[in-house]
């Protein structure tokens, strides 16, 4: 009789550490969520910023040919201005 409840106890004690061990399972599944979260997050961000970074270099072009429009307006009129 002693044999027979060792062993219950025993297999008992075999599926209680089995049923425990998938909590690495769900753990690994949850951090992968995680990480890609993460990841879409900084790709997110660093669209953002490329956009951001292309606007004002549009800007930059902007009033750069704005300037140059300016000056060469301004040699016209000086050039009509010396010849009169």
């Amino acid at each position: 009789m002693k044999k027979i409840i060792a062993l219950a106890i025993a297999t008992t004690m075999v599926f209680a550490i089995a049923a425990c061990g998938d909590t690495a399972a769900e753990t690994s599944a949850v951090e992968t969520v995680a990480e890609t979260a993460v990841e879409e997050t900084v790709a997110e961000e660093t669209v953002a910023e490329t956009e951001a970074a292309v606007e004002e270099t549009e800007a930059e072009v902007e009033e750069s040919e704005a300037a140059e429009e300016t000056e060469a307006a301004e040699e016209s009129v000086e050039e009509t201005e010396a010849e009169a």
